[in-house]
């Protein structure tokens, strides 16, 4: 009998350790599948979290500035001079509003900065927002003003829009082709619909960037050549 019970108490050891054995190999197997997956999903987002600042140079936003001083300043001279006619006082006076506004809305422009990263995009300043994720994009316009008949130069306003947020960001922006892109990709991945406008627009700065590419290949080529 004491022989049956030492063997019967030998095979339960093996038993169990051959359990806890195969247990470790399973929890082993289960840890790596985890970090598998983990890998997996690291892998297939590819986005960085790095955020870049933009913001509107000083050389652009300087002489908007000095233009809508000047202007004020003019203006009000004519307004306050004793031997005008009245109409051209009370147009004066509206100028200065003009002026005034401009002055404004540049100085806002000098303040806005632009937090821009592949997940989204926030903007701090006198009209700062909610931050917004790519993904909440609802609203997506381009617009293009021109300084001259012809429509050679002028610049682009695009406008951001998600949750109860507006983003307008003009093309004078350090940056602006970089957020461009962004939202472009974000307007595509959300099915935005896009208006004629704005589609339009985009053709317009594709094909600017395609002329500047040829120029660049063409510069380079006459470089070797030389």
């Amino acid at each position: 009998m004491a022989i049956k019970q030492g063997s019967i108490n030998s095979e339960a050891n093996a038993s169990d350790r051959s359990g806890a054995a195969t247990g470790a190999q399973g929890g082993g197997a289960d840890a790596n599948v985890n970090a598998a997956q983990i890998e997996v999903r690291q892998a297939a987002d590819t986005r960085t979290t790095d955020i870049v600042v933009m913001k509107y140079p000083r050389r652009v936003v300087m002489p908007d500035l000095i233009r809508a001083v000047l202007g004020m300043v003019l203006c009000a001279g004519i307004a306050i001079a004793p031997d005008i006619i009245e109409l051209l006082r009370w147009v004066a006076g509206a100028l200065i509003l003009l002026f005034a506004i401009y002055l404004l809305r540049t100085l806002v422009r000098m303040q806005s900065r632009v937090h821009v990263s592949e997940y989204g995009v926030r903007q701090s300043g006198v009209l700062s927002g909610a931050p917004f994720g790519w993904s909440e994009l609802s609203g997506f316009r381009l617009r293009y003003f021109s300084t001259r008949r012809d429509g050679k130069k002028g610049w682009f306003e695009m406008t951001l829009q998600a949750a109860g947020t507006k983003l307008v960001a003009e093309s004078t922006l350090q940056g602006f082709g970089h957020l461009l892109d962004l939202a472009r990709d974000a307007a595509t991945e959300n099915q935005l619909m896009i208006d004629d406008v704005t589609r339009t627009n985009l053709m317009r700065l594709d094909e600017a960037d395609n002329i500047m590419r040829a120029q660049a290949r063409h510069g380079g080529a006459m470089g070797e050549g030389q």
